[in-house]
């Protein structure tokens, strides 16, 4: 058993700190968003049979598709990759530490692979030279005068660079603990709201209803429309109370999001019903009857010729004002379904347009109420500041490992029997490789040209 374990543990270890099992689960988890896209995720088993079908539907939902989020098929490839970094950081993070807990010193940097040589006068002062050139080139160096009648100057950039990675590994690591504590210990829901109306609890999915403590009340919702008759902004003001007492108010829109009592409200979605029946004039010729319409009710019109049904209504429909969906049918055959605009009846000649109506009798909306109502998307995400850090940590990161190479430079100078100088330019870049050769011809060409 001890043999056996000893060795299972090796290759279990290069099992997680592999580069290819981190690009496998990547891959899965592109996938699961894939399906999690185009399967709805967190509805009803009945729209998923009426929409694709008795037995596709019943196979998505008895494999975990349809809340793939809270699956194995997500939470596993997750919690390897987790795992993953893990391992990664425990290996490599302790020597990275090491590393930069070593600077460069004169002994180390004497030893460097040599770029190119120069030679100075014995007349000019070669400190004072070398340092304008190597501060004005790459940075700030310090020198020391290890024996007699040679100098040497060092520097190193990017000394921190091998922390990048680790930086990045522990952002992901935080990011991915702050979205799996949203996901177990947060809470997400709906909330619909009519204008006027107060609420004390919202419903959490699966259709429960949580309670909250404090009430909400929605004072009222306006929708802006471009001149194509696209929403251009819909916003819901709303009031917070505690036993009663009004202790805030607030504007919701999309993308400005309130926070309340714990809860974050997001403005999702809206729509208007009816505040009574729809009265519309229906016309044959010049024959004009008055007809009230309660919505999604049969209708049969005057002359007992032909039915409606008034199916949807939108308080500014493509930008035209409120208008009501009609189903109309005379005679055998499916029904034809148009809108009814209050503002423009005249649309209903436009066979371009969804007002279309082919007679023969004519429908004309006289009055419509109704009242909007406000959907709110309702979080709370005790994971948040989690993935907060791990951005603000990813930021560090991505500079050190990518836009910090690390390079380190020497320049060694040794006099002469004759009191010339002998200068040796020294350095690495274990990355980056072409900007450090531009470097060093830059260097070197300056310290020529000071000659």
């Amino acid at each position: 058993m001890s043999q056996a374990f000893s060795d299972l543990a090796p290759r279990l270890w290069g099992f997680f700190t592999s580069i290819r099992l981190t690009v496998v689960l990547l891959l899965a988890l592109a996938l699961v968003a894939v399906v999690g896209t185009i399967v709805p995720q967190g509805e009803p088993a009945a729209n998923y049979l009426a929409r694709f079908g008795p037995d596709s539907g019943a196979l998505l939902v008895r494999l975990g598709f349809t809340n793939l989020y809270g699956s194995p098929w997500f939470l596993l490839p997750v919690g390897l990759l987790t795992l993953n970094l893990l391992a990664c950081l425990t290996r490599g993070l302790p020597q990275a530490i090491r590393r930069v807990a070593q600077p460069l010193s004169w002994e180390t940097a004497r030893n460097l692979p040599e770029r190119g040589r120069f030679y100075l006068p014995a007349d000019q002062d070669p400190q004072n030279l070398v340092c304008q050139v190597l501060r004005r080139e790459v940075g700030r160096p310090r020198s020391v005068s290890p024996e007699s009648g040679k100098i040497v100057f060092f520097l190193e950039r990017g000394r921190f660079r091998p922390l990048g990675p680790y930086l990045i590994h522990l952002s992901l690591l935080l990011i991915l603990a702050g979205g799996l504590v949203g996901k177990f210990w947060g809470q997400e829901g709906r909330l619909l709201l009519h204008e006027g109306e107060t609420a004390g609890s919202f419903v959490l999915q699966g259709d429960r209803t949580k309670p909250l403590d404090f009430q909400v009340r929605l004072d009222d919702f306006r929708v802006d429309y471009y001149q194509q008759g696209i929403p251009a902004e819909f916003r819901s003001d709303l009031t917070f109370f505690r036993n009663g007492r009004e202790v805030a108010k607030a504007v919701c829109r999309v993308n400005e999001p309130v926070t309340f009592g714990g809860l974050t409200f997001y403005q999702s979605s809206y729509g208007a019903r009816p505040n009574g029946p729809v009265k519309l004039k229906v016309c044959q010729g010049e024959d004009c009857h008055q007809v009230e319409a309660p919505m999604r009710q049969a209708l049969t019109l005057p002359g007992g010729q032909a039915q409606m049904m008034a199916v949807r209504l939108d308080g500014n429909l493509m930008g035209t004002g409120p208008a009501v969906m009609v189903a109309y049918k005379s005679g055998p055959g499916h029904p034809l379904v148009f809108w009814v605009s209050k503002d423009h009846p005249e649309l209903a000649e436009n066979p371009d347009t969804p007002f279309y109506q082919p007679g023969p009798q004519r429908l004309t909306l006289e009055s419509l109420p109704f009242q909007y109502f406000s959907v709110f998307q309702v979080r709370r995400d005790p994971g948040v500041w989690w993935v907060y850090s791990g951005f603000l940590l990813c930021l560090p990161g991505f500079i050190l490992a990518f836009l910090l190479p690390a390079q380190r430079w020497a320049v060694t100078l040794s006099q002469k029997p004759d009191g010339r100088w002998e200068g040796r330019l020294l350095g690495a870049s274990p990355r980056a490789r072409e900007d450090f050769a531009i470097k060093t011809d830059r260097v070197l060409m300056r310290l020529k040209q000071k000659l």
